[in-house]
């Protein structure tokens, strides 16, 4: 006999996050009939029930979500319903093509009690976790996501776990990484030579006390290695650059806890909240005083709190602050097996902690700074990619967007849904290209995928793109505009136009030219540039040497007569060699990337850059908010002059050349914006410069710039596809 009842679908991240037992509870709660199971797309739930019990069950469903679950779409649909007589979890009946795959998460708030609780079964146990926390992207080897498929099938579960795994009741029902100190997973400290020292709690106290002797560790986390050391022994942090061969660039730290945070850096609600969310991610901070060795020349902290029990138990026994940085090569990915350790980074560090579970899918930590009162991502990889969109497209294609050579993601439009995947690297390394071929094939043998077309950037030495028929070349820059048109689509009407200003430090651009200091009048179909920086020309490709291109800025401007003193710098011969390459130069770029290096190397007296967004970073620590100065930038041709920035470069003292520069760009983005009635675009990576956003935002200009998805080069491939998507 059937009856009327309901069907309820749910599209999002359901899968993996506890999203069943949670309906399950919800149901028993209401004393309402039915059954919910996984499908395809997400979770469908039937009911049998009145209709005012059925949407009263719906509004408590949105309302209450589990941590981890995000809800997309809501589909309610009446339907005839065989009579229940009670409400269950039945098994899935799914299509492994659309099931996301869901990304690592930090401890729970649950787990981490019982963490700390000493009359828990599981105190102390530096792999606790449940359905609302713990690793998933980086053990899944294939779908669907079930402990068989996972890096966890060589371990059996006990008694004790198994009877929690199948009670709907219990918020570890099918956690997959379940498992406890009957069924562990074994933590082992070892010497460089691979050889077992210590093992379990001993690992973890012995480790402790390595520390703080000032040795360097590398330390197996959820999607690979860091390399640790106490971040206020000096010896310990100069061996650590020496050996790392990082002589400026700043290491992340890791704290136990918000009071630590709040003893290096300042820290509003909203970043407390960031940094100790689910996500966990490095936050950029304000530091409260200056931190040399950690942070050498900038006035910014990058922080993360302790995201996984195994770093709370090293917490136990070590007291203090730890710097973490990626165990890698400079320029090659994170490292998450031990052979790869040994064979790569057997110089760098003096012991390492391992355990017994592989890592199969590498992630990054990822990175955010708040601007106003909002999360902006720098990078998006652990907690947060791999990400999935539903799409309206009604399209039976996939397609392929390759991204950017530099800090890599790919994205895959299938089913009508675009993955983003989780932060590469660069793809000039060979190791990072490796990671990039591995990734993009577990996607495809995952989802069983072939490609109707590939996209990728215009620049023609870009490798993967060789391999594919049918490619479809996309602008650099423009893609980084349809990346943020993309993110704030609901603020436009249908193909509205929109003015962008796009600006980073290389691009191919359509003439051939490096590119980078670009203004658009776009939407998401086409494109027209309006404006740029004046192209200068470029001494040779290195662009690390930024003294170099202080040169060539100064020539091209003929200010040779002011920058005597900067010339004088550079031994005559070596002087007349450079002139004659800038002669002979036929490389051009409008990068306003490399015009601040420029400006910086003239200001700071730097003659190369040692990581990318240095200069910047530098110049936001001697910015002054009261300082009322500017230098101005004005448009011939369709030219932005830029001479008025280097002439203060070569005249003005430190403070007052940087407050007028990064006044000089603000100013010149409100006066030329006021000439068109559209609303205005930010992308590119000069847009993370945080005190730049701060000063648009003082002087009161509507602007969208990306938050969600990077303005750096992250989200080229993310606005290659939705061009792409748009165009067709």
């Amino acid at each position: 006999m059937h009856h009327l009842g309901f069907k309820i679908k749910i599209s999002g991240l359901v899968q993996g996050v506890g999203f069943r037992p949670f309906v399950y509870e919800l149901a028993l709660k209401l004393q309402l009939l039915g059954e919910v199971k996984n499908d395809g797309f997400g979770v469908e739930i039937l009911l049998y029930c009145s209709h005012k019990k059925c949407l009263e069950f719906i509004e408590q469903l949105k309302s209450n979500p589990p941590p981890l679950a995000r809800i997309d779409k809501i589909e309610l649909l009446e339907c005839d319903l065989k009579a229940y007589n009670d409400f269950c979890i039945t098994p899935s009946k799914q299509s492994l093509r659309t099931t996301p795959m869901l990304s690592d998460f930090a401890l729970c708030k649950e787990c981490k009690n019982e963490f700390y609780d000493p009359n828990n079964k599981r105190f102390h146990y530096p792999f606790i976790t449940c359905t609302h926390c713990g690793p998933r992207f980086s053990i899944i080897k294939n779908l669907p996501y079930d402990r068989v498929n996972t890096t966890m099938d060589k371990f059996k579960m006990c008694d004790f776990c198994e009877k929690e795994y199948k009670n709907p009741s219990n918020r570890r029902f099918h956690a997959q990484p379940i498992s406890c100190f009957e069924c562990k997973i074994s933590v082992h400290l070892k010497n460089r030579q691979g050889e077992i020292l210590f093992t379990d709690e001993n690992a973890f106290i012995e480790c402790a006390k390595l520390l703080k002797q000032g040795n360097i560790l590398a330390i197996k986390g959820m999607g690979g290695f860091h390399l640790m050391c106490d971040a206020f022994n000096e010896k310990a942090l100069e061996e650590l650059r020496i050996r790392k061969n990082r002589p400026k660039k700043p290491f992340a730290l890791m704290c136990k806890d918000i009071k630590d945070v709040k003893e290096l850096a300042f820290l509003n609600n909203e970043e407390e909240r960031l940094i100790s969310g689910s996500l966990a991610p490095i936050v950029i901070l304000k530091a409260k005083k200056n931190f040399a060795l950690i942070a050498p020349d900038i006035d910014k902290l990058g922080i993360m709190l302790a995201y996984t029990p195994l770093h709370l138990l090293i917490f136990e026994y070590f007291k203090g602050i730890l710097v973490a940085t990626s165990a890698n090569l400079s320029g090659e990915s994170i490292i998450k097996d031990e052979d790869n350790l040994r064979s790569k980074l057997g110089k760098v560090f003096d012991y390492y902690l391992d355990y017994d579970r592989e890592i199969f899918n590498s992630s990054d930590d990822s990175i955010a700074q708040l601007i106003g009162n909002q999360a902006m991502f720098l990078r998006t990889s652990r907690g947060l990619n791999p990400y999935y969109i539903e799409t309206n497209l009604k399209s039976d294609q996939t397609y392929l967007a390759l991204g950017s050579e530099l800090k890599n993601q790919f994205v895959i439009f299938y089913q009508n849904k675009i993955l983003i995947s989780p932060y590469i690297g660069d793809l000039k390394s060979v190791d990072v290209y490796e990671r990039f071929s591995k990734l993009l094939d577990f996607f495809k043998k995952s989802y069983d995928l072939k490609f109707d077309a590939v996209l990728c950037d215009k620049h023609p030495h870009f490798l993967y793109a060789k391999d594919f028929k049918q490619t479809f070349k996309i602008q650099h820059h423009y893609a980084h505009f349809c990346a943020a048109y993309f993110e704030y689509q609901e603020k436009f009407i249908k193909d509205e136009k929109a003015l962008g200003f796009v600006w980073d430090g290389t691009g191919y651009g359509d003439d051939g030219s490096i590119w980078g200091g670009e203004v658009f009048v776009a939407n998401l179909k086409e494109y027209e540039r309006i404006a740029h920086f004046d192209d200068f020309k470029l001494i040779n490709a290195d662009i690390k040497n930024i003294y170099n291109l202080a040169l060539s800025v100064i020539w091209h401007y003929n200010l040779e007569d002011l920058a005597q003193d900067f010339l004088a710098k550079i031994p005559k011969v070596k002087l007349e060699n450079l002139k004659k390459i800038y002669a002979n130069s036929t490389l051009k770029t409008s990068s306003l990337g490399r015009i601040i290096d420029a400006f910086g190397a003239m200001v700071f007296d730097l003659d190369q850059s040692s990581y990318e967004a240095q200069i910047g970073l530098m110049c936001e620590s001697f910015y002054q908010k009261d300082l009322n100065f500017s230098y101005r930038l004005y448009v011939e041709n369709g030219k932005i002059n830029f001479k008025e920035l280097i002439l203060g470069a070569l005249r003005d003292e430190k403070n007052k050349a940087i407050t007028g520069m990064l006044n000089g760009l603000a100013d010149f983005i409100i006066n030329y914006s006021q000439n068109y009635d559209f609303k205005i675009l930010l992308s590119g990576g000069v847009f993370q410069n945080k005190t730049l956003l701060e000063i648009l935002k003082a002087k009161k200009l509507d602007f969208f710039v990306p938050l969600k998805y990077p303005c750096n080069d992250s989200s080229i491939a993310l606005g290659q596809m939705i061009h792409f998507l748009n165009k067709n």
